[in-house]
């Protein structure tokens, strides 16, 4: 048996898991797709929203993974839906939406962009 840290010779010893008091800002991807760099890239500013992966129009809102909320309001990575869209609008080769209370949603990739039957975790 290894020895660890504490001076137990269990093989978990090393791990450390946060369970108990973790928020939505304790968890972050640590790689995020490629889709979603390139549009942070293309569109670094501070007031967006967030960046939808998979996104689908569903009147009068849009649907899709979102990541990178600064607000925290959404988890990463997880279904979400935007409120009422009010504009649409071109971007530096994005598509962005500006929802009724005035927030900013960039769509990083369109859901028929996974092909007819391609999974999400195709995403790059």
């Amino acid at each position: 048996m290894l020895p660890t840290a504490d001076g137990q010779s269990s093989g978990y010893a090393s791990y450390r898991i946060k369970t108990f008091g973790a928020g939505l800002e304790d968890f972050r991807f640590s790689k995020y797709p490629r889709v979603i760099l390139k549009a942070k890239e293309a569109i670094p500013d501070p007031a967006i929203v967030g960046f939808l992966v998979c996104a689908l129009e569903r009147p009068p809102v849009m649907t899709g993974l979102i990541f990178c909320d600064h607000r925290h309001r959404f988890p990463e990575g997880l279904p979400a839906h935007t409120p009422p869209v009010e504009r649409w609008f071109e971007y530096n080769g994005y598509s962005v939406v500006q929802t009724r209370g005035g927030g900013l949603y960039v769509i990083a990739h369109w859901l028929y962009e996974n092909g007819a039957v391609g999974p999400f975790f195709s995403v790059q």
